[in-house]
Parts: structure tokens; C-alpha cells; sequence
């Protein structure tokens, strides 16, 4: 019970069953049914999922507290069933109850024979190893045809494959890089199942070139699904089968659209969606409690799984709207696109949120051959998103921002500044003094971000970081040009981004001349 991939696709070679355009279609996967239609997850799910003409349902598995397989994503029952309890601590013969009619949790067991002789295929998600050992049981004891596959995380899928194997695996990638000898040799998976927010050329040709096919999830729209099938993916997993299937047909029948949006079209689009992103990176940050923290670099450098979460999708949201540009992330690293990259902090003063500090940010920045068109930052726990672009100035909350140049002395005022890393940097000490002995106070709260987008609001006099990184402060750096106010080096004004790795210091044009000239006796100095 294997579900047979059909070779993969070369670089110099097209298969025959590639439309007339030369353009092979993916094979459609129904991600857990036809949520769309029907509650996701359930019989009802997949029969729609099957008439639309899905090659696969991918269905997600989970165990019950008597050891029966069960379809259901989350670990506990409360998102979909309105019961708080986790699934693995509930008989049976309880969840059985939930839900009415045809609408209720199935047993693995009962979508096998529902597909039995069917045409679609059966791919299961299993995360947990325990899971996946019920599973895996259920489709041992199966006496049917069904067509099965398999993916997950590495430790999950191995206990698939030590029970099963001949099992078809998918071995799910949460990276931009190649996955690891040790995973492919001892799970010899078929598939490369990986998020659509890690899919790029690199990774197509790369895979394709170990033997692995490439399954990208979860696909929605009719961009990404365009590009990614012009990619050579293999399969494509999406929430809305017959969206998906009628972009592809009108493609292969009418051609791939070749026109490409103006710049202005471009950056208008992009500002809309930083935006949007910027709203909902607030909400999930402040909703969702901080669990799994690890140190990367040193102790002191701190990884959370908020981290993680906002940047795969913020990834995918832009993967979305401009599957061909390139994206930087603090956590993912670099993925090359077209002459436009954005560059992404998901969560900037990661210790502080650790700590449970309110006084963290996220930053977002799209360049253009290097120079910033649009930025955002996002300030989670006052609710407020700074918003920037190239010639059209800065705003707060839809309020313009704007610097005069007014005379403004240091005496009384506040200068922001950050660590380099968990340490003073070189003239830290001097610069401390220098502005007490102008009776002007300096502060380090934690986030570099933050520090360099209050001075474009008006919020203290100045502020500088010990290196410049576009991930953590192109889009503040752009607010403070934007508005109105001053970024220098060490040699005086920059009129774009500050040179990568170099301090840098942005100041109100009325006090840009005093604080400069502090900040580099400060600096010589140290």
C-alpha cells in the first residue's frame, strides 16, 4: 500500500505529460479534505475532496486514549469539537460524540475504506512518534487498496518507516537548505514535502537532483500556484482543490501570463501587504504564549518558537503575493529572488519576550536593487505599526511623521541605544558619560528596531546600534529618512542604508551636528 510518484522532472527534459505549453501539471493534494466546504478532517471533507478530482487527501492523524487512530490536526479537541481536553487523554467512545450527522471525528480506519477503489490516493500526517505508531498499526491491519503515504517530521516518520518498509515517505522540510544525509539515508524518503514559504528554484533543482520529487503546501492562490508549478513541483497541497486546478488549466490552455507589474504596481501591493502582515504579526505575538526558547550563538542569544512561527508566515504570506522575490529572515536565512529582496526580524528584542518584557518589534523591509521601497514595524504590545515608503514619507497610527529642524539641545533629552549582543559595545562607557555630563539621559531597552523607529516619531532626540543589519533595522532606517530625520556613520549623513556590520546613528535634524559629534569622540574612544 504505497502510493507510486511518477518520476521526477529534470532540468533538460519535460515528461510527456506536460501541457502544450511544456509546463508538466502537478499532481493536486486535498490538504485535510475540502475545508472550504465542509469541516475539515472528516468523511464528508474527503468525499468532496475525491469528486473534485484530488489525486490525494492529506488528512492529519492523531491517537485517542485507547489507542485508536483518529483524523483530527490539533492535539486537543477544542478549535474544531469545542472540547478543551487533549485528544490522546479521551476514549473513544467520547470522541465518537462529538460533533452531528456525518459531521464528526472518523477513525483512520473508516477513511481507508471510504477510499477504497477510489482514485485518490491517502497521504498521513503524523507529528507525534506515538501517533504515528497507531497509525501506522491501523494501516498494517488494512485489507484494502488503498493508496498510502506518508509525512511528517524525521522522528515521527521513523517509526513509520521501521514498521512499514515499503511506506511511502514524505519528509517534511522546514529549512531553505538541502535536508541532511542522515535523514535521507535512513528514511530514503520519495518526497521532499516542504511549506510554500521555503520553496525556491534552489531547493526545486536541488531535490530533483537527489531523486526526491517536491510537494509544496499549502497553496491557495493563483500566483504561487502558477509559479510553483512553472518550478517543476510535483505535487501541490491546497485547502481549495478546484481553484487550484482551474489557474493551472487556464495556464496550460491560454499561456503562463509574461507581463510583469510596473514598479509602482509592485511597491503599492507590497505596501498594502506589509500592512496587513504588520496587524497580524500584533495579534499573534500578543495571543500567543511564548513555549519553547533555546539558545543559538551563545546563552545569551535566545530563539523562541514565536520566532519561528511569525517568520515562516510572514514567508509564506510574501511567497504568496510575490512568489519570485527574495527573501532574507533572522531565523531561515537567505532565499535569492529577483532584484527585489525583503528582509524580515520577526521578533527583535527576543530576550525581552523571553523574559516576559514587553518591548519587543517586528521589522519588515522590501528593497529594490538594494535600496528600501516600503518598511514596516511593528510594535506588538502598543498596538502600533510605524509605515514607510520611498518618497511618499513615514506615518503612525495614519498620522504623518515629520521632523523639523528645529534647534533641538541635548539637555533633557533622551538618546536610545542597544548592546552588541549582551555586552557594551566599544565606547559605550564614554558615550554614557558624554551625554551625562550634557545632562541628557541614555537608555537600552532591548530592541534595535524599536530604538532607531521612536526617533521617527519623535520619541527621544537619537538612537544608535553597534551594527547595522537590513533584517533588524532597514524598515526603521527608512521611517527615520522618511521622517525627516538624519542616519549617519561614523563619516557623517548616508542618504540610503548604512553600510552592513558598521555603527550607525540617526538623530532629529535639530540635533544631529551635537550628537554626531559626541558619538564619534565616543567611539574613537573606545
Amino acid at each position: 500500500m504505497t502510493l507510486s510518484p511518477h518520476a521526477p522532472v529534470t532540468q533538460t527534459s519535460v515528461p510527456e505529460t506536460a501541457g502544450r505549453h511544456g509546463v508538466r501539471p502537478p499532481r493536486l493534494v486535498a490538504h485535510r479534505g475540502a475545508p472550504r466546504v465542509r469541516r475539515e478532517n472528516t468523511l464528508p471533507a474527503i468525499a468532496v475532496a475525491e469528486a473534485l478530482g484530488a489525486d490525494a487527501v492529506e488528512v492529519d492523524v492523531r491517537r485517542t486514549a485507547d489507542g485508536v487512530a483518529v483524523l483530527l490536526h490539533d492535539p486537543t479537541l477544542g478549535r474544531m469539537w469545542g472540547d478543551a481536553r487533549r485528544v490522546a487523554e479521551v476514549p473513544w467512545c467520547d470522541v465518537a460524540r462529538l460533533g452531528n450527522g456525518l459531521d464528526r471525528i472518523p477513525r483512520l480506519d473508516a477513511v481507508l475504506e471510504r477510499l477504497d477503489g477510489c482514485r485518490a490516493a491517502l497521504v498521513l500526517h503524523v507529528v507525534d512518534p506515538e501517533d504515528a505508531d497507531v497509525a501506522v498499526r491501523t494501516v498494517a491491519a488494512f485489507r484494502g487498496s488503498t493508496a498510502v503515504a506518508w509525512c511528517g517530521p524525521a522522528d515521527a516518520l521513523t517509526v513509520v518507516r521501521t514498521a512499514l518498509p515499503d511506506a511511502d515517505v514524505w519528509l517534511t522540510w522546514e529549512s531553505l537548505g538541502a535536508p541532511v544525509v542522515a535523514d535521507l539515508q535512513a528514511l530514503t524518503p520519495s518526497t521532499l514535502h516542504l511549506d510554500v514559504a521555503f520553496l525556491t528554484p534552489r531547493t526545486v533543482t536541488a531535490a530533483h537532483g537527489l531523486g526526491l520529487l517536491v510537494a509544496v503546501r499549502t497553496v491557495d492562490d493563483a500566483e504561487p500556484a502558477r509559479w510553483a508549478t512553472r518550478l517543476g513541483v510535483d505535487s501541490i497541497t491546497t485547502n481549495d482543490v478546484a481553484s487550484i486546478r482551474a489557474t493551472i488549466a487556464a495556464a496550460e490552455r491560454d499561456g503562463w501570463p509574461e507581463r510583469e507589474p510596473t514598479e509602482a504596481e509592485t511597491t503599492s501591493r507590497a505596501e498594502a501587504l506589509a500592512h496587513r502582515i504588520a496587524h497580524e504579526v500584533i495579534a499573534f505575538t500578543r495571543e500567543h504564549p511564548v513555549g519553547e526558547v533555546r539558545a543559538k550563538a551563545h546563552p545569551a542569544d535566545l530563539v523562541t518558537d514565536v520566532d519561528r512561527m511569525v517568520e515562516q508566515h510572514v514567508r509564506g504570506r510574501v511567497r504568496a503575493a510575490f512568489p519570485t522575490h527574495g527573501f532574507t529572515g533572522e531565523e531561515y536565512g537567505d532565499a535569492p529572488g529577483d532584484r527585489h529582496c525583503w528582509f524580515l526580524d520577526p521578533v527583535d528584542g527576543t530576550t525581552n519576550l523571553a523574559n516576559g518584557v514587553p518591548w519587543t518589534s517586528m521589522s519588515l523591509c522590501l528593497t529594490r536593487g538594494g535600496q528600501a521601497v516600503v518598511g514596516v514595524v511593528a510594535d506588538p504590545w502598543r498596538g502600533e505599526v510605524f509605515e514607510a515608503r520611498r518618497g511618499r514619507g513615514a506615518t503612525l497610527r495614519d498620522r504623518p511623521l515629520r521632523l523639523d529642524d528645529t534647534p533641538r539641545p541635548l539637555a533633557g533629552a533622551v538618546v536610545g541605544t542597544e548592546l552588541d549582543g549582551h555586552r557594551p559595545w566599544p565606547g559605550f562607557g564614554a558615550f554614557l558619560t558624554a551625554l551625562a555630563d550634557r545632562s541628557c539621559a541614555l537608555r537600552v531597552q532591548g530592541s534595535g528596531t524599536l530604538t532607531i523607529a521612536q526617533v521617527a516619531a519623535g520619541r527621544g532626540i537619537g538612537g544608535c546600534v553597534p551594527a547595522f543589519d537590513p533584517v533588524d533595522h532597514g524598515a526603521a532606517v527608512l521611517l527615520v529618512h522618511e521622517a525627516g530625520g538624519v542616519v549617519l556613520t561614523r563619516e557623517g549623513p548616508v542618504e540610503g542604508f548604512p553600510p552592513t556590520g558598521e555603527p550607525f546613528l540617526v538623530a532629529h535634524p535639530g540635533a544631529a551636528d551635537e550628537l554626531h559629534a559626541v558619538w564619534t569622540a565616543a567611539l574613537a574612544a573606545g
